[in-house]
């Protein structure tokens, strides 16, 4: 039989079809079975656009609820704008903090500083470990080892303020927790009888271990920046 008529005999298959795929196959989704489930997919999306809004926000918000200034790297310049003109958002300061306190504001903050860095003592504080300093690479943050008596000359991020209507230990409940997380204590945090936490100021550089540690909401002990209003 020739190949002409090949194809004309009865045990001939006609050719396979591959069939194409559902749309929701072909992009990896399944198909919304219900209103119900669409609407939950829309909450879903909704709620991944907020989160990511936040993100690029920042802390804005909490910082004009509170009226305090945020705390800058150790051994930044008193003058905000002076540390802003000197710091090129790199990010090397926080790559190296051994605390991963270091933050970067965000798109909605330029009041402080797009991307420029930060510590909100509140979320994770500074261990003082100084590396930050060490590899900046402009002069925003000034060079100090990991020397208690330099730190002490040379690192002022803000001096602590304690509340007596606030904390435990004034309100007659011993506590203690602040002078316990200071890297420093009894030079720039001491107890007086019975447990009064009293801030030593000449001796307080604003670390913020004791405001991370309080264990008060709102706060009993916290941060402020040198020239900022009690």
């Amino acid at each position: 039989m020739s190949d002409a008529h090949a194809n004309d005999s009865p045990d001939a298959k006609e050719p396979t079809r591959r069939r194409r795929p559902a749309r929701h196959q072909v992009v990896g989704l399944k198909p919304v079975s219900s209103r119900r489930g669409f609407l939950a997919a829309g909450v879903g999306f909704l709620t991944a656009g907020l989160t990511l809004g936040r993100k690029l926000l920042g802390d804005a918000q909490v910082w004009a609820e509170t009226g305090r200034k945020p705390l800058r790297p150790p051994t930044a310049s008193a003058d905000d704008a002076e540390f802003r003109a000197l710091c090129i958002r790199c990010g090397l300061c926080g790559t190296v903090c051994e605390n991963g306190c270091i933050r970067y504001f965000g798109l909605g903050e330029t009041q402080w500083g797009v991307f420029s860095p930060y510590i909100d003592a509140r979320r994770r504080s500074c261990t003082l470990c100084m590396r930050c300093t060490q590899i900046c690479p402009t002069g925003a943050l000034t060079p100090v080892e990991k020397d208690f008596t330099a730190i002490r000359e040379h690192v002022h991020m803000g001096t602590a303020v304690v509340d007596p209507d606030r904390c435990l230990s004034y309100l007659g409940r011993v506590c203690g927790y602040c002078h316990d997380a200071c890297p420093l204590p009894n030079v720039a945090i001491k107890l007086i009888p019975p447990a009064y936490p009293v801030i030593l100021t000449d001796g307080c550089v604003g670390c913020g271990r004791c405001e991370e540690l309080c264990p008060q909401s709102p706060l009993a002990i916290w941060v402020e920046r040198p020239g900022e209003e009690a």
